[in-house]
């Protein structure tokens, strides 16, 4: 502990830029959710605190995923030259190597930021992405079909909007209950970059969502997502819907014999896919084979028509064998 308060000082962490606060706490509860250890979950605040600290004081306040590979090599000689242990700057390495692996991953808020500059600092382990699971519109009714059969229809109407908005969790989040029902798109909600818009949704969610408030019966909470029965009724918390995600891991498991680690953003890339691809459900609703680029790129909200590219699997192999008939 002596060794991290020689950077880090409690007085300047209240000074630190607001944006590398909101990404730690992003972060914490990302950790927090995969069920991390209590203690792990506190040395990678403590080595994080630390490093914001020194940008603070050394690399002007800037947002952390401004900075540059040599930023963080001149942390690391700092960090050893005020007395550091080469297990402690390695694990402390790893804190920050795994906070940006995660800016990389999470398009939720991080959309722009593509290369973890970490990796390629010498002495550094690279680790495989994180594999992004595609489910099929078969998959999808399957989970679905048996929460639906189970009478678990607030978890069947978080899968349904979540496939047909193609909304981010947080986005999902934010949804109201009041006027759903009879409605087309939801509340207003806070998505990246503060951009405020409304999710779109479809007959299966407004069917689902009937079935699901008849059951939660009359409350004065406005959210949408709850947990608890009576007056212990509140609130979802944020976490709550990545934990129904892990739940929904077993259903399709069961249904097919193989396990798919899906998490929240699984629903996003499957849901522009299937638009994509014309086997989404919802394309029979509307009439049309399937939805173009720019209509998958106002859907996601996407500033640039790219990044809605990248959400999509590479379909090159099977382009050319259509088109020379292999």
């Amino acid at each position: 502990m002596a060794k991290r308060n020689t950077i880090f000082n409690e007085v300047t962490y209240k000074t630190v830029l607001k944006a590398n606060i909101d990404i730690l706490e992003d972060y914490t509860l990302e950790m927090e959710s995969n069920g991390k250890a209590e203690k792990t979950v506190y040395q990678y605040r403590a080595d994080i605190k630390m490093f914001f600290c020194w940008v603070h004081d050394k690399a002007r306040n800037v947002n952390v995923l401004e900075l540059k590979k040599r930023d963080f090599r001149n942390f690391f000689l700092e960090l050893q030259k005020s007395g550091a242990s080469s297990s402690r700057v390695n694990r402390v390495q790893c804190s920050l190597r795994n906070l940006l692996e995660y800016c990389v991953e999470d398009d939720d808020y991080y959309e722009e930021y593509e290369i973890n500059v970490m990796k390629s600092i010498k002495g550094m382990q690279k680790e495989e992405v994180r594999e992004i699971h595609f489910l099929t519109d078969d998959q999808v009714m399957l989970i679905m079909d048996h929460l639906i059969e189970l009478k678990k229809y607030q978890k069947a109407l978080y899968l349904a909007i979540s496939y047909e908005s193609a909304g981010r969790r947080n986005e999902v989040f934010q949804i109201n209950k009041e006027n759903f029902v009879a409605g087309k798109m939801t509340n207003e909600v806070i998505g990246k970059r503060n951009k405020k818009f409304k999710l779109l949704y479809f007959n299966k969610s407004r069917e689902l969502a009937e079935l699901y408030l008849e059951q939660r019966g009359e409350d004065n909470i406005p959210e949408l997502w709850t947990t608890g029965k009576g007056d212990k009724k509140i609130p979802a918390k944020y976490e709550t819907l990545y934990q129904w995600t892990v739940s929904f891991r077993d259903i399709l498991e069961k249904k097919t014999g193989i396990r798919t680690d899906i998490n929240p953003h699984s629903f996003r890339h499957t849901s522009l896919n299937n638009y994509n691809n014309g086997t989404h459900y919802v394309l029979k609703e509307l009439g049309v084979e399937k939805l173009d680029l720019k209509i998958l790129k106002a859907l996601a909200n996407h500033s640039d028509i790219s990044t809605t590219e990248g959400y999509l699997p590479n379909r090159d192999e099977e382009m050319l064998a259509e088109a020379f008939k292999l």
